[in-house]
């Protein structure tokens, strides 16, 4: 029969961008980390994963990325455990503190093995300290054992584990799909257990934000494979759209919509002026060396005749490591000889988008071209699905 389950490492807090110790301590997610949370749900959307149940800790990071998913693939309305076994690695007294200042207090080799050695725990918070997650509501049907002072990650591993075999465990194997958002360590804690992975290497592993790990399993809960979703890469760059097809205006809405980018990272050079990018509030590029300039993603619209044309006029201008997509209306396109980063994308359909929230839009063809790399395709692709349309390569 075999079993899936989805795991997603909460999206950016603001302690991660402070360079702050945070563990049990509820900080909120970033923009960023909305946007990462957000991508994640789009691409499980559009790879057709639904869940019937999803777990998630009691620290608002996490859960807010749990309901972020879920909103992407209307699925909020599924039922949501929230349990404090899935929560961060507590990381005591550092709590609070910031790393670069703790490394100049205590060394980084010290701070080093606070931080990635297996089972060797910061320095214990006092039960008294207004820091304690004893003092916290939340926690309050608690043994004040059970509540941590400090952890180190083997600690972590020994919180974690039994509520997975003990609960969610038997629930995948009743047949239920599940989501697991949760905190880098609570999910090194699992990724630990079902592969297998050594005491030595586990603190090694890093697990990205928002990118959803799947993992296809055996009937004993055994991994089969396990993958990532999406390049995180993606929504860290600026997109430029040349031309005023209904296509560009489809796929230019298809991500203002979806809040991925700010409009500060989209711009437009339309060959007439176009009311749909301006009523997006996409700004307008003055010209094709400025729209080179800005993008980091450069889709070109038209047809394999037109595209040939404009990207010889912009072959000049789009060197480095900017990536060109082709988005083919008709013909046939070829790159041969180009140096630059193409990925050439060939609608279905006209590119056509979805209409109810579950529906996806035109499945779309990706071919690597010219320079471009595997990642570089990766993230191309990553972009379409984000934006709602199914990619085959």
């Amino acid at each position: 029969m075999g079993y899936t389950i989805a795991l997603i490492r909460h999206g950016e807090s603001v302690w991660n961008v402070a360079n702050i110790f945070t563990g049990w301590t509820d900080v909120d997610l970033t923009e960023v980390g909305i946007r990462e949370a957000t991508l994640g749900g789009r691409l499980l959307r559009t790879q057709g994963f639904e869940f019937d149940l999803a777990y998630t800790s009691v620290l608002r990071r996490a859960i807010k990325t749990c309901n972020t998913v879920l909103d992407q693939l209307d699925q909020l309305w599924i039922p949501v455990t929230k349990e404090w076994r899935l929560n961060e690695r507590h990381y005591g007294d550092l709590q609070g503190k910031n790393k670069k200042e703790t490394a100049q207090k205590y060394g980084d080799e010290q701070v080093h093995i606070w931080r990635r050695s297996y089972d060797t725990p910061p320095a214990t918070m006092t039960a008294d300290d207004p820091r304690s997650a004893r003092q916290d509501r939340r926690y309050s049907d608690l043994s004040p054992d059970q509540v941590p002072l400090t952890e180190s990650l083997k600690e972590t591993v020994a919180r974690f584990l039994p509520y997975w075999k003990e609960t969610i465990a038997p629930v995948v194997k009743s047949g239920k799909r599940v989501l697991i958002a949760a905190h880098g360590n609570s999910l090194r804690a699992l990724v630990k257990y079902l592969d297998n992975i050594s005491d030595a290497e586990i603190p090694g592993l890093e697990i990205p934000t928002g990118v959803p790990l799947i993992y296809e399993l055996d009937d004993d809960l055994k991994p089969i494979k396990h993958y990532y979703i999406g390049e995180k890469a993606a929504v860290e760059k600026k997109l430029g759209f040349l031309g005023s097809s209904p296509e560009a205006e489809r796929l230019a809405k298809a991500f203002t919509s979806a809040k991925l980018f700010k409009l500060k990272d989209l711009s437009y050079l339309a060959d007439t002026n176009s009311e749909a990018f301006q009523k997006l509030g996409i700004e307008s590029a003055h010209d094709s060396d400025a729209i080179a300039a800005a993008a980091d993603v450069l889709f070109v619209f038209g047809s394999a005749d037109e595209l040939s044309s404009k990207l010889k006029d912009l072959s000049s201008q789009l060197k480095g490591d900017k990536i060109i997509v082709p988005v083919i209306s008709s013909g046939t396109f070829s790159a041969k000889g180009a140096n630059n980063k193409i990925v050439v994308a060939a609608p279905k359909d006209s590119l056509k988008p979805g209409g109810k929230v579950n529906d996806l839009g035109t499945p779309v063809s990706l071919k690597q071209a010219g320079s471009a790399s595997e990642k570089d395709v990766a993230i191309v692709k990553t972009l379409f699905e984000a934006a709602g349309f199914p990619v085959s390569s």
